[in-house]
């Protein structure tokens, strides 16, 4: 026997890809959107270039990948961040610099 408790798990868990950032960051660096509640995606081009993301310590953590090379990306390790916004700024700074 099969019992509906009316409503399904899925009517509260949040997609990514439903409800993304209409109006993307852009600045001189990469172009940020926000596609969940404590993750954020960095693009150059169409490329994804960029990631932060909150901790549970209450931080965000930011990375980088440099370059598209033959097998696995190397992923750099930004930092560790106040706001959401240094993380973006120093991760620009480190695609910058590359």
């Amino acid at each position: 026997m099969f019992v509906s408790v009316g409503g399904d798990w899925r009517d509260r868990f949040e997609y990514a890809w439903q409800t993304p950032d209409p109006e993307p960051d852009e600045g001189p660096g990469l172009t940020w959107r926000e596609t969940g509640a404590n993750y954020w995606s960095g693009s150059w081009g169409s490329q994804p270039r960029g990631t932060v993301m909150l901790e549970t310590s209450g931080l965000w953590v930011a990375y980088v990948r440099l370059e598209d090379p033959p097998g696995p990306s190397p992923i750099t390790t930004v930092g560790r961040f106040d706001s959401v916004e240094a993380a973006q700024v120093a991760t620009d700074e480190v695609w910058a610099a590359r």
